[in-house]
């Protein structure tokens, strides 16, 4: 089997960077992310992002999975034969819902 010359100089490339404790992709990476420091060590340093999303994670697990009086409202109105949803509007719902994939938003 004959190997291409340009691959082969890219295979050597990430050998030696691998070999070097070195990456491709921490070339570049903000300081915050990680850095090496002089005596050879590692250390890893968080921007004030993750504290952001710590909080924002929190909260949302603070909040009810359920919404017991709107699904009690919504049934009654279904038992009793009154509920009568909005097409229109529930379309609009679905393709402005953040988790909606059809790509139409």
């Amino acid at each position: 089997m004959k190997v291409d010359p340009s691959v082969q100089s890219i295979v050597n490339d990430q050998s030696d960077a691998v070999q070097n404790g070195k990456t491709t992709r921490m070339q570049g990476t903000a300081p915050e992310a990680s850095t090496a420091q002089a005596d050879g060590t590692d250390s890893v340093r968080f921007s004030s992002d993750l504290a952001e999303m710590q909080r924002l994670t929190a909260k949302l697990q603070a909040l009810p999975d359920v919404r017991a009086d709107r699904v009690s409202s919504l049934k009654q109105q279904i038992e009793r034969g009154t509920y009568k949803p909005d097409p229109t509007g529930v379309a609009g719902a679905i393709l402005k819902d953040p988790l909606n994939r059809s790509g139409n938003q």
